[in-house]
């Protein structure tokens, strides 16, 4: 018989392809017992310790007799023999041997294999091959037990490890969807991490994406400030650096907040001689999202164009002569007809 014990994310079994979950256990306290011998596996521990643990106060021979009725159970519901798990003395042993593949060991054994290799390829595969194994806390159920506190922790620092290199890895292969996945991801469980808010807003100014790395800001400045600190950074520090960076980077237009495009216009208007145009898209469908259009108009225009949103209102700043005005028009019309926008939609001005 196959078995699978799977404890990261909600413990559950799986035997032959068919699903032990929580709620299809005869009885709550073999559930339990399972959980601290998967998390005792491969020791020999004491009964008399695990009578205090689930029958405290207990007569010891109605706790054995207890015990060997609970361990009963374990065995018919999983399909684990007696020679997996069975009591031997005043010892009760769990070695799940080679039948048995629990997901917290095939864990433990990539990170082994992680701190050895030296391949590229082969530390890749090892990342996300844990990335796809640890779907949540180990052992979830006993979330609030002292017993499992320590190692819980330990698997949780190195998922952490493997969302930053997997950030890191997807950036240098410019997978840049699945590089703020993992990104994202880490925030959920390191909501703290200054430096890496830090390093995510500078690879997002680098694409030209002001508005999505203002949003990573400020939601760095939000759980800070739950804690009571301020970002050592403000918004406008990056802003200030990069500046002259934002219309050379990437080969499609950006999307900006209209503080910072009310910037670049301003920049423009100081000029001697005008040399750009501004365009305005008004959509007269409600139900179409200003910020998803822009998104998607944005990659169909040049870099260097700047483009924001506001209710129903999208502006677009291109930089050439105020006479090249009816070509940026029809430019305008043509890519809003490409994303799936008919006339009637929108009026330009």
């Amino acid at each position: 018989m196959s078995i699978f014990v799977k404890t990261f994310g909600g413990t559950r079994v799986i035997k032959d392809g068919d699903f032990v979950n929580a709620r299809d256990w005869p009885s709550q306290k073999a559930f339990a017992l399972f959980r601290y011998l998967v998390f005792r596996r491969n020791e020999e521990v004491s009964v008399e310790e695990i009578y205090n643990l689930f029958w405290e106060g207990m007569d010891d021979t109605f706790a054995k007799s207890n015990l060997n009725t609970t361990l009963h159970i374990i065995r018919k519901t999983t399909g684990i023999t007696s020679e997996q798990l069975f009591v031997k003395g005043d010892l009760c042993c769990f070695f799940p041997g080679n039948e048995i593949t629990i997901d917290v060991d095939v864990f433990e054994e990539c990170h082994k294999s992680l701190m050895k290799t030296t391949s590229d390829t082969e530390r890749e595969k090892l990342l996300k091959k844990m990335f796809e194994i640890y779907t949540g806390p180990f052992l979830i159920e006993d979330i609030f037990v002292e017993w499992i506190q320590e190692i819980r922790e330990i698997y949780e620092s190195w998922y952490s490890d493997v969302l930053k290199e997997l950030f890191e890895l997807y950036l240098s292969k410019k997978d840049y969807n699945a590089a703020l996945e993992m990104v994202n991801v880490y925030f959920q469980r390191e909501p703290y991490d200054e430096d890496m808010y830090y390093r995510t807003i500078e690879f997002l100014l680098k694409k030209g994406e002001i508005t999505r790395a203002k949003r990573v800001y400020d939601r760095l400045s939000s759980h800070l400030m739950e804690i009571g600190i301020k970002p050592r950074l403000k918004f406008d520090d990056f802003l200030s650096k990069r500046s002259s960076e934002f219309m050379l980077n990437g080969n499609e237009a950006i999307v900006v907040d209209e503080k910072l495009f009310e910037k670049f216009l301003f920049l423009e208007s100081r000029r001697r001689e005008k040399s750009f145009v501004l365009v305005e898209v008004k959509l007269t469908d409600k139900s179409i999202n200003t910020e998803d259009v822009s998104q998607k108009v944005a990659f169909h225009l040049r870099k260097g164009d700047v483009i924001t949103f506001s209710g129903e209102t999208i502006r677009i700043l291109f930089h050439c002569p105020e006479q090249r005005r009816p070509t940026m028009e029809k430019r305008v019309v043509n890519t809003l007809e490409k994303i799936g926008l008919k006339k009637g939609q929108y009026e330009i001005s």
